[in-house]
């Protein structure tokens, strides 16, 4: 696995903490760039620290993100603020056209109870890695920490991989109605900018 080489994950299982560098941020979208499908399982949405780029996610036919908690006047309100900001409305359009694309699916599993957060990531040949642990894109880390992340490949990223399965299976699809909220809250800024133009 050529990552692994670059020294992304230096053996099996490595652990990450917010002074890691590479951070985590690093790690999740170089893996991203090198796998097919991402399998993920949070908590909780939060749309203001997730940053990935399109060019990372070019090869990313299917990411499944299963959720615990989804408060839709959260979600909306934080999609509106980032939304005005012109630094990170990008990331909401990304998010947006995956979800109309069909690439990005979203479905809630509120009574799952899975411990911690974890990501799969998987080429053709099956799964390369698993993140588990802290999963925060923003720089710096904005708590005194520390944020642990363990990263595992093999028969960790298998298993990862066969517990995401069998949660996605009893989740319920949210994907439509997280669409709505995030194209609504880029069509309200459409609108805005057309008004005061």
């Amino acid at each position: 696995m050529h990552f692994l080489v670059r020294g992304l994950v230096p053996s099996e299982s490595s652990l990450l903490d917010e002074r890691s560098h590479p951070d985590f941020r690093d790690v999740f979208g170089t893996l991203a760039s090198h796998s097919t499908e991402i399998r993920t399982a949070i908590t909780r949405v939060r749309l203001s620290t997730l940053d990935l780029s399109a060019s990372e996610l070019e090869p990313v036919r299917h990411l499944r993100v299963l959720v615990a908690e989804v408060n839709a006047l959260h979600l909306d309100a934080e999609a509106r603020v980032l939304n005005g900001q012109p630094q990170r409305a990008p990331n909401l359009l990304l998010l947006t056209n995956l979800l109309r694309e069909g690439r990005l699916e979203v479905r809630s599993a509120p009574l799952a109870g899975w411990s911690p957060d974890f990501s799969v990531f998987s080429s053709e040949e099956g799964p390369l890695a698993v993140l588990t642990g802290y999963h925060w894109f923003e720089r710096p880390y904005p708590h005194r920490g520390p944020a642990l992340c363990g990263v595992h490949t093999g028969d960790g990223a298998r298993l990862a991989a066969a517990r995401h399965s069998e949660l996605w299976e009893g989740a319920h699809d949210i994907g439509p109605a997280v669409w709505s909220i995030l194209a609504r809250a880029r069509g309200r800024a459409s609108a805005k900018g057309r008004s005061a133009g």
